[in-house]
């Protein structure tokens, strides 16, 4: 069961995340009767208890949520969700969509890696990447793989669009960059 949330003219609907409701408010009350966290902290010029009773509200009003809700907001501010629910179907839909999107694009980088090695770019799991990124929305698949496939010919070359990069690929800066820790690739998800 959803609950609703409100405080003046902030309202929280549990059906919508917290984390996306918060952004669209910021973005859409600019003249709120509240003070309201804003993205932009540099200006922020809100005293400690204007801030100290947003966040007493919001710490009451979670309190009022199921241990399920609150759970589902805390993922949504965390960006953790559900798991995709996949099925055979599903992934076969997605395929064929995002081959005849892929088609009606007509995209130079797309056509480039085809050139070079079709098997990669019409490989199921590695359009899989894309469509489980994005959950299955099959235009913003395509849209990431082509631009996946562009940052790959900015960054390493054309010859490299239609393949995977390997350390043998990279200079003595970016390996020393790889080696310093600023990046870490985890190893599965978050849960």
């Amino acid at each position: 069961m959803a609950s609703s949330l409100s405080y003046q003219n902030i309202s929280i609907d549990s059906n919508r995340g917290c984390f996306q409701q918060c952004l669209r408010f910021g973005q859409e009350q600019h003249a709120s009767s509240i003070p309201f966290p804003s993205l932009n902290v540099q200006n922020d010029t809100r005293t400690r208890p204007e801030m100290k009773s947003i966040e007493d509200f919001l710490a009451s009003e979670m309190t009022k949520l199921s241990v399920q809700e609150r759970s589902k907001v805390l993922d949504d501010l965390h960006c953790v969700g559900e798991e995709l629910k996949e099925t055979p179907e599903m992934i076969e839909e997605s395929l064929a969509e995002f081959d005849q999107v892929l088609q009606e694009r007509n995209e130079p980088i797309y056509h480039l890696a085809t050139s070079q090695n079709r098997s990669y770019v019409e490989d199921p799991s590695f359009r899989l990447r894309f469509l489980r990124a994005n959950l299955h929305d099959v235009h913003k698949s395509v849209n990431q793989m082509i631009g996946f496939l562009s940052r790959k010919e900015k960054y390493f070359g054309r010859d490299k669009v239609a393949r995977d990069v390997t350390l043998d690929d990279l200079d003595e800066d970016d390996i020393e960059l790889l080696l310093s820790g600023l990046y870490h690739i985890q190893d599965g998800t978050d849960r």
